[in-house]
């Protein structure tokens, strides 16, 4: 008897970890046999492999399919490989709790600053929920329709999922090469003022690179918070300045060296990835060159659908250069609910990059800024 009712407390342990959010709470099999349980038991766990972010969701997807020692095999390795990872860190500590009881979210068992704690339950769920929904393999960013052949690479943040993805510049189609967790602002997004704590939302480029020797002697020990070192973008934009928004210092940036990630809201509205991520995104920026578009949501599109798109916004250019397609031409794309387009091209009559902002209104595309480019 005692031992059936272990093993009942057991599965209702596993049950009961880790309630992130609908979309990924797990599909059991009812009832899960004892025999799985017995057999997960009698065998040395087995650490799953591959970067720390599959670690972390591996030993999530094990602890819910009640594979405790793998769970705990995946936790310890990744602990040994990355020692100040703080998800990790609370997922040993629920590991070991669970030998007592059933916890009912992740950090059960932990004790600490609640925001803190909630902070790291949405990091787990970002990091699950983009595990299970990938973008689809042959979908292309209705937000990226045309870059320059100087161009060689793209950032998109999305920040509604705390991912930001990398595409580089295939013969002017963009070519998904690799996405990263990230952070974001602690109030959200869409920045209007100084010291709102958003993101701003649009379509920005790399001004310039602050490794961390400047950050160093600039802010002392202050410059600690950007880990690796710094590239600020270009907020505000011409548009943001006419719709009178304000405030400087959005930035890509790293994280402190004792802490490998922050949780996804937490930044003072600046994007800011683990260290080794920042270094990877960081070797295909161009400075002065490079786009960053901040959505809520990518648009992704089948190719036929984008090949649609982008050969509406050549027509929309040509349209506005009565008819003299411009060289270097780049249009980039907002968020999709805005309804709005970002030219960008040689202007060989004024000698320097000039910049439109294009507007949907009914069927039509109108200008709703034109000049100098300020950066890009």
């Amino acid at each position: 008897m005692s031992s059936t009712l272990s093993r009942a407390r057991r599965l209702i342990a596993v049950l009961l970890l880790l309630v992130l959010a609908p979309a990924a709470q797990p599909k059991f099999t009812a009832p899960m046999s004892a025999s799985l349980d017995a057999a997960s038991q009698s065998r040395e766990g087995r650490a799953a492999k591959g970067t720390p972010e599959q670690m972390i969701v591996a030993a999530i997807d094990a602890i819910r399919a009640g594979r405790m020692r793998d769970a705990r095999a995946t936790v310890d390795a990744l602990l040994v490989r990355e020692p100040d990872y703080r998800l990790a860190h609370l997922l040993s500590a629920d590991l070991y709790a669970m030998h007592n009881g059933p916890l009912r979210t992740v950090g059960g068992a932990a004790s600490g600053p609640a925001d803190l704690l909630e902070g790291l339950r949405h990091e787990a769920m970002a990091r699950v929920q983009a595990s299970r929904n990938p973008p689809p393999a042959d979908a292309l960013p209705a937000n990226l329709l045309i870059l320059a052949p100087k161009q060689h690479h793209a950032v998109v943040v999305e920040t509604d999922t705390s991912r930001v993805y990398l595409f580089s510049n295939d013969q002017g189609v963009p070519r998904r090469i690799a996405d990263f967790y990230t952070t974001i602002g602690k109030l959200g997004v869409d920045k209007y003022k100084e010291g709102d704590q958003r993101t701003p939302l649009g379509v920005y480029f790399v001004t310039s690179e602050m490794p961390r020797a400047q950050l160093d002697a600039m802010l002392g020990k202050k410059a600690d918070l950007y880990g690796i070192g710094a590239w600020p973008i270009s907020y505000p934009n011409e548009l943001d300045i006419q719709q009178g928004r304000t405030g400087h210092g959005i930035w890509l940036h790293g994280v402190p060296y004792d802490t490998y990630a922050r949780s996804p809201w937490s930044s003072n509205g600046c994007v800011a990835l683990g260290n080794e991520d920042m270094h990877l995104l960081s070797s295909s920026l161009q400075v002065g060159i490079t786009p960053v578009v901040i959505v809520r949501k990518i648009n992704w599109l089948p190719r036929d659908a984008w090949q649609q798109q982008r050969q509406a916004a050549l027509a929309m250019v040509d349209r506005g250069q009565a008819g003299a397609l411009p060289e270097d031409l780049s249009v980039l794309a907002g968020d999709i609910a805005a309804e709005q387009r970002v030219a960008t091209f040689d202007d060989a009559q004024a000698g320097g990059v000039r910049r439109q902002y294009w507007q949907r209104t009914g069927n039509d595309w109108q200008v709703v800024w034109d000049g100098p480019a300020k950066s890009g």
